[in-house]
């Protein structure tokens, strides 16, 4: 008898945290989505994320140098959010629509689809003027932490 008590101790402890795990992953989910839904800011805080996790990972003039690119190209990357913005607000409108007016749909994803190519010109750009100036450690420090990033990446399922 005792030794079945074990097993059913075990089973039970192994159930539990799993439950745990679940429960703490459909949670954490459930407030990431609700944190992106709520908060209309959430791309500049991403954009501000990534300016940060750069700006680690520099030091003296290397840093100074990212901060100056970052602030030469955050007027442009806000425009372009807010013409993002406003262009998928426009969908939305233009979809909920009782008759959808398929010219106000093509015109809101095109402008939609410009800004979001404005946002990735504007970040390759960035990476493209902070890389000709940085000196050559903080080239090999952000391409180290890249190929760990991309490691990781390609070993996920």
């Amino acid at each position: 008898m005792l030794e079945n008590k074990k097993i059913i101790y075990t089973v039970l402890a192994i159930s539990l945290a799993i439950n745990f795990i679940l429960i703490g992953a459909a949670g954490s989910a459930a407030w990431r989505w609700n944190q992106i839904r709520g908060d209309g800011a959430w791309l500049e805080k991403r954009l501000d994320r990534a300016e940060e996790r750069v700006l680690d990972r520099l030091e003296g003039d290397d840093r100074a140098l990212a901060q100056d690119v970052f602030r030469q190209r955050r007027p442009e990357l806000t425009g372009a959010v807010k013409e993002i913005r406003a262009a998928r607000k426009d969908f939305r409108s233009a979809i909920m629509a009782e008759t959808p007016n398929p010219a106000e749909l093509t015109a809101a994803l095109d402008r939609s689809q410009a800004a979001a190519q404005k946002i990735n010109e504007t970040v390759h750009g960035t990476v493209r003027d902070m890389a000709q100036g940085l000196s050559v450690e903080a080239r090999r420090e952000i391409a180290t932490h890249m190929q760990r990033r991309m490691r990781r990446a390609v070993d996920r399922p």
